[in-house]
């Protein structure tokens, strides 16, 4: 196929054989574009290099189909019996240009005598004339992901090239290498033909007590199976990795003069991708005997109780014997592999020490399930720490018998010299020019870097406009009342926009140019949480709203098709859920710090949903009091404190935990867990969906299932400066625009794994992440029915008073509506009050 302007994104798509997809991984397929510098590396003003940002490059591609979980380093094998089949794909994201199809047997590897005798048994490796050859790592062609940007180190001067006084981008891969499939691509030519050895200086110390791998390709093949995993030990400092044969001995690749050649890296899982498989289902086979166990004994047994549950669960006493032994044998054969002893195995040594334990003493199981539970969650955490394949290459060489490859290490001289400058270097900052903006960013460090690279690499390069990012952690309002407030802040969210906006901090951007066109890419409501009175203060960057995530698997066993649809079809399931222990989990805002209640239009609030589903939202017309005292708005609230005081749901729980292990088989939840779950909870993964949150009936029969979002944004400081004001906007405009943010939820999506995918506002960019075509057509209907409670100055006095009366109605028991009537006058006398004070 070809990468090129036209593709955009990396194509997803499903097969199947015959009308069947042959297995599940088989429904989530990809293709990866490929991605080169959009130029080359430049300097700042202050003489610091500035990372180039990544496009498409027009290239040719032909790849085998592989594992969109990562854990076989060779492709996918299909079977076909012999005869006719008809072999179809579905592709629901990204484009597919001059593609073509071949069916092949798997390749076999030669092995290094294979290849020697393929070439030329003739030509000696005395033969090729004295030559090194060295690649830069950051100069590299092509790579599959836009996350594999060149990266920078000047802590040593053995990097090459060094610099202890400004950014110098010199290695690639770091944190951004590390799934498995990421390919990086250099091109090289020699002047002699000839036999030339390969190595690689390069960093890994992301698997401690293990080694990364890649598979090397020579102009698009392994010449053979010595280059299949090559192994990269753990190690805090650069260190030069040799490519050998497994035995240890030399190993050279031939290359011919006159033509360019290409050298391309592949991240693979190698040996450790069995083991993780294999645990993963240990982990899914543990997960159904705890929630077997926990229908007998329920999440907390009674200590002082023999609940027999050996006998009462036929075979459970075997499994966990066959279980315990199976994890042994896979903690000697990976300690086998790390070569040590300890602590990379000791999650499955104290998880196999409890089995044979339970298997022993079967009366005991009860008391140990907490630990096996726990067990499970360090199984699934060891098996998503070590799929991570990280590495970073400083440069790679190639040399002839006769030569040797360059000394890593620096003199001692030269890193006393190093040393003093990059220390001098640390006292003097770099100057901002005069027209420089300064922006905050109000998430994670990861965050604030790709921002920056983003600023530097884009936004600088086409509008000439310094930006200084800056990584804050709250102070906003401190700030505004010292008169020091930035420029222009990020993801800003919550009530804090439309405070300050009301207040004059902010600027009224609807009055900026292109204020217009600029919201065109967003949909339903979506300025509703920065709009105060005509005046819209912020622009949305990221978008939450809840989802309803169920476990298939439970619900089918207990004799449910589908996730309910309705409240009302989820209050029917409670009898069956609670007789098997088990429950479901809603949006309850809890306390948190110092005792602050979260919003009470929290994304997934309960009761949010039920008003808006009933056509309602908090305020009448004038926004100058509630609706809380209507007939539906009381029937509202009484409908969501019945959930816990009829039903006794939890007030507190952790969705995800509760989730995984099955207690819960229905969560309402951020749609974000998604990520948190596929990443973090892989032994479950095809047992759970995603669907709206349960609806409410209307009159005229359709099923409304409305809901509510939290968002943050992008606002703009007011600044008697217009210049600056101007430049700032035209920042807060370049960044949400579609290809930024996209950009941007790529790249920190690439530095911080699936965990970290972004959550966009803009429903266009929320179609270009790696969602499968069920995840996004479920977010896509979900996201239509999206409504927004609007933000008062007073916001804080509706939130605090209705979990005030929620509080009184469940825990004191008081009468729900006559509760709500109640604190709803506290509520309008404090809106009243709030209007006043700030005419």
């Amino acid at each position: 196929y070809h990468s090129g302007e036209k593709s955009q994104v990396s194509a997803l798509f499903s097969l199947t054989i015959d009308g069947r997809s042959p297995f599940e991984s088989a429904e989530r397929l990809r293709l990866d574009m490929a991605y080169e510098n959009s130029s080359s590396i430049k300097k700042d003003r202050n003489g610091n290099e500035i990372r180039p940002s990544q496009k498409i490059a027009e290239k040719d591609i032909c790849t085998d189909l592989k594992d969109p979980d990562g854990l076989y380093s060779e492709p996918l094998v299909f079977y076909f019996e012999k005869g006719r089949h008809t072999v179809e794909f579905y592709l629901y994201k990204g484009t597919l240009q001059n593609a073509s199809v071949r069916l092949h047997a798997p390749k076999k590897y030669k092995t290094y005598d294979e290849y020697k005798e393929s070439v030329d048994p003739e030509k000696t490796y005395s033969s090729t004339p004295e030559t090194l050859i060295r690649i830069e790592g950051e100069k590299a062609d092509y790579k599959s992901d836009s996350s594999l940007a060149p990266a920078y180190d000047n802590s040593d001067c053995s990097v090459s090239p060094s610099d202890p006084e400004h950014i110098l981008y010199n290695t690639i891969g770091k944190d951004s290498w590390k799934k498995s499939g990421q390919t990086i691509e250099w091109s090289l030519s020699v002047p002699n033909d000839g036999w030339y050895k390969i190595g690689i200086k390069a960093r890994q110390e992301g698997l401690r007590g293990f080694f990364s791998n890649r598979k090397i390709y020579i102009d698009g093949e392994v010449p053979c199976e010595d280059m299949r995993e090559v192994h990269f030990d753990y190690s805090t400092d650069f260190e030069l990795t040799e490519v050998k044969q497994k035995d240890g001995s030399e190993l050279y690749i031939y290359l011919t003069s006159g033509s360019e050649h290409t050298l391309a890296m592949e991240a693979v899982p190698g040996e450790i991708g069995s083991y993780i498989e294999e645990l993963q289902d240990i982990a899914a086979e543990l997960n159904g005997i705890y929630r077997s166990i926990v229908m007998v004994t329920g999440t907390e047994p009674d200590k002082y109780t023999d609940y027999y549950v050996h006998e009462k669960i036929p075979g459970l006493t075997e499994d966990i014997s066959s279980l315990a032994k199976r994890l042994r044998t896979i903690q000697s054969e990976i300690e086998t592999l790390a070569d040590s002893k300890g602590s990379e195995a000791s999650s499955l040594e104290r998880l196999a020490a409890v089995l044979e334990k339970c298997s022993v003493s079967p009366l005991k199981i009860p008391e140990e399930l907490s630990v096996i539970k726990d067990g499970i969650t360090s199984v699934s955490v060891w098996c998503c720490d070590c799929r991570d394949q990280p590495l970073e290459i400083d440069y790679i060489e190639l040399a002839s018998e006769n030569s040797s490859f360059s000394d890593i290490k620096a003199g001692l001289f030269k890193k006393i010299s190093y040393g003093f400058k990059r220390f001098a270097a640390s006292f003097s900052e770099d100057k901002e020019e005069e027209n420089s903006i300064e922006v905050w960013v109000t998430l994670g460090r990861d965050q604030a870097q790709a921002v920056e690279m983003l600023a530097e690499s884009e936004f600088t390069t086409e509008y000439g406009i310094p930006v200084s990012v800056k990584l804050v952690s709250g102070g906003i309002l401190e700030s505004s009342l010292a008169d020091e407030s930035p420029d222009a802040a990020l993801f800003l969210g919550g009530e804090n926009p439309v405070n300050l906006g009301s207040r004059g901090v902010l600027a009224d951007i609807s009055q900026l140019d292109g204020f217009d066109k600029t919201v065109s890419d967003y949909s339903n409501d979506a300025l509703e949480p920065y709009t105060y009175k005509g005046k819209v203060y912020g622009l949305p960057l990221t978008r939450n709203w809840a989802v309803m995530f169920y476990r298939k698997d439970i619900l089918n066993s207990l004799g449910f098709d589908s996730p309910p649809e309705t409240w009302q079809q989820l209050r029917d399931m409670f009898p069956e859920l609670q007789r098997n222990y088990m429950s479901a989990g809603l949006v309850l805002p809890g306390l948190t710090g110092s005792n602050v209640i979260n919003p009470a239009t929290e994304t997934g609030h309960t009761f949010a949903a039920l008003m808006l589903q009933r056509d309602l939202n908090y305020y009448n017309d004038t926004m100058r009091s509630t609706i809380f005292d209507t007939k539906e708005a009381l029937d509202a609230f009484e409908e969501w404190t019945e959930f816990y005081t009829k039903y006794s749901l939890p007030q507190q729980y952790d969705p995800f935990s509760r989730f995984r292990t099955g207690d819960y088989p229905i969560v309402i939840a951020d749609y974000s867990m998604m990520n948190q779950l596929s990443a973090a909870a892989p032994e479950i993964n095809g047992m759970w969906g995603i669907a709206s949150i349960p609806g409410t009936e209307r009159e005229d029969g359709t099923i409304s299932h409305s809901v509510n979002a939290y968002s943050t944004g992008a606002v703009i400081f007011e600044n008697e400066d217009t210049e600056k004001l101007q430049d700032a906007w035209k920042f807060v405009k370049w960044f949400c625009s579609t290809d930024v943010q996209t950009e941007y939820a790529k790249l920190t999506e690439g530095l911080m794994g699936r965990m970290g995918r972004y959550t966009p506002a803009n429903t266009e960019v929320l179609r270009q992440l790696d969602w499968s075509a069920q995840e996004l057509e479920v977010l896509e209907n979900t996201a239509a029915e999206i409504e927004e409670i609007p933000i008062i100055p007073s916001s804080y006095a509706v939130t605090r008073n209705i979990m005030n009366a929620f509080r009184e109605t469940v825990n004191n028991r008081e009468n729900a509506k006559e509760t709500l009537l109640w604190y709803n006058r506290d509520i309008n006398e404090e809106i009243k009050r709030k209007e006043q004070s700030m005419k």
